[in-house]
């Protein structure tokens, strides 16, 4: 008896050992549960205390093995701070902001006209991000997207050759140096500061699947709590082109 109970002991000790394994060494338990490479700081803001910054970006409350009784997910209002306050929806776009990062803007832009501006009422704390063009329209291709705790897509794309220079060094360091593309309020919304925002109402847009060649139309902003990532947020639509 004693012999079994010692044996079920050890077995169960194996199985949260190999549950809560460590991660190699430049790497953190995300959520998950999977090891996931740790994105450096450079340029971003530093994640709380009990977050790391995930290969997406995102500032992630590290796994069991990283941080002793943490768990949980996290969502991207704790870049900055580890609490959420709710935030009061501005009606109104931003004013057009002159782009204070070193690059240059040289695609053509759309007509204001083909954005659809009332898109910004539902965008959660939109001071967030700094207006660089009311409205602009590129093209890539689909590399990856995700459902974010605000209710938008998160998507990244591989910009064509002729848009390469809308992208800078934070989405270099974060994003793999894609453009982030954001339609709003299209999923269920579990972060609490973007509730209002999407309160009655829905964005309906096809999201072709990953590797689509497609052309994106939307407000072109830098992310400040991203590290000043490059975006097309809110999104007006998105098209399949050869």
């Amino acid at each position: 008896m004693v012999t079994s109970i010692l044996l079920f002991s050890s077995l169960v000790a194996i199985e949260n050992h190999q549950a809560f394994a460590r991660c190699p060494n430049g790497t953190h338990k995300s959520p998950s549960g999977d090891c996931e490479a740790v994105v450096p700081h450079t340029g971003l803001p530093r994640c709380p205390n009990g977050f790391h910054r995930s290969p997406g970006g995102n500032c992630e409350q590290v796994g069991a093995s990283d941080n002793a009784g943490s768990g949980g997910s996290s969502s991207r209002s704790t870049d900055n701070a580890g609490a959420v306050s709710p935030t009061k929806v501005n009606n109104s776009p931003p004013p057009l902001l002159v782009n204070d990062s070193a690059s240059t803007i040289r695609s053509e832009s759309t007509s204001a006209g083909q954005c659809d501006q009332s898109l910004w009422n539902h965008v959660y704390n939109p001071q967030r991000l700094q207006l660089v063009e009311q409205c602009k329209t590129v093209s890539g291709t689909i590399e990856s997207k995700r459902v974010e705790a605000d209710g938008d897509y998160h998507i990244r794309l591989k910009l064509d050759s002729q848009f390469a220079d809308l992208v800078n060094q934070a989405n270099v360091n974060g994003q793999l140096g894609d453009l982030v593309v954001e339609p709003i309020c299209m999923n269920p919304v579990k972060q609490l500061d973007a509730i209002s925002a999407c309160q009655n109402f829905r964005q309906v847009i096809a999201i072709p699947p990953v590797g689509s060649h497609v052309q994106v139309t939307g407000s072109y902003v830098l992310d400040k709590e991203h590290g000043s990532w490059a975006e097309i947020h809110p999104v007006t639509s998105i098209t399949n082109i050869p």
